[in-house]
């Protein structure tokens, strides 16, 4: 329709009237390209701010689940520097208060950063769903960060192994029934495995000064409890300097969405 009537125009030569209707045309085109524009732009938006959500979400639960480790291995470290004092008691001071310390010392909660909304960003192209390059760069950072972490919290020194070889079974299997770990979920689904503050149970008096004098042929006891410590707190100092970094990117990815 609107060519027949550019054409009729051009047969009477009125210009005036060809140019308008030729003006009318491109201006419907430039606002149906400016519409897609915009939706495009809209559908992007939403799209980030689907995906900023979500990693507020996975920056928390990694807040709560290293708060969560804190504290089970500060728990962890308390039983150790106790039970490294009481080696330097005669073995007739030893009882199941030293044996339930060596035990839960050894103690270890898997790591695994979460990154489950960044890696789905990676494999579809980050950059077209988190326009901001600054944010991109700091996301990229604090996630090689995390990985880092996973080695430090995975690392197992020798005393978890050598411990349980020497202890007998029986009295591990008490401990483990009665003083194992605790776990819990959190709101947000984050898994939560919390050591108890005390352990509840009474253990065998002969079977207790047998593994106490089972413990006494493990020589490098000592020596593996001082490295355990220094692990410890090695996963301690770890877990805590991620602590704020992630508050401070959920709170930047808070502000974007907004």
């Amino acid at each position: 329709m609107q060519l027949l009537r550019i054409s009729k125009h051009f047969k009477e030569q009125n210009w005036f009237a060809v140019w308008l209707e030729l003006f009318i045309v491109f201006l419907a085109v430039f606002i149906g390209l400016q519409a897609d524009n915009w939706n495009q732009d809209r559908i992007a938006r939403e799209t980030a701010i689907t995906y900023y959500s979500r990693l507020i979400e996975d920056m928390r639960a990694e807040e709560s689940s290293r708060l969560a480790r804190i504290a089970y291995y500060q728990q962890a470290l308390k039983h150790g520097e106790r039970g490294l004092r009481a080696l330097k008691q005669p073995d007739s001071d030893l009882g199941q208060q030293f044996l339930i310390d060596v035990y839960q010392s050894t103690q270890l909660w898997n790591y695994t950063p979460h990154r489950a909304t960044y890696d789905e960003l990676l494999s579809i192209g980050i950059a077209n769903a988190i326009p901001d390059h600054e944010t991109r760069s700091l996301l990229a950072n604090l996630y090689n960060g995390l990985d880092n972490s996973k080695a430090i919290q995975q690392e197992i020194t020798p005393l978890r192994n050598n411990l349980r070889s020497h202890m007998p079974y029986g009295i591990q299997r008490e401990i483990f029934k009665h003083c194992g770990d605790f776990v819990s979920f959190l709101e947000n689904g984050v898994v939560v495995v919390k050591l108890p503050e005390k352990c509840d149970l009474t253990l065998d008096p002969k079977l207790t000064f047998e593994a106490v004098t089972a413990l006494r042929s493990y020589t490098d006891l000592e020596k593996d409890l001082t490295r355990r410590l220094s692990e410890l707190e090695g996963k301690l100092l770890n877990l805590n300097n991620y602590v704020q970094p992630t508050r401070d990117m959920a709170a930047r990815l808070a502000e974007l969405a907004n």
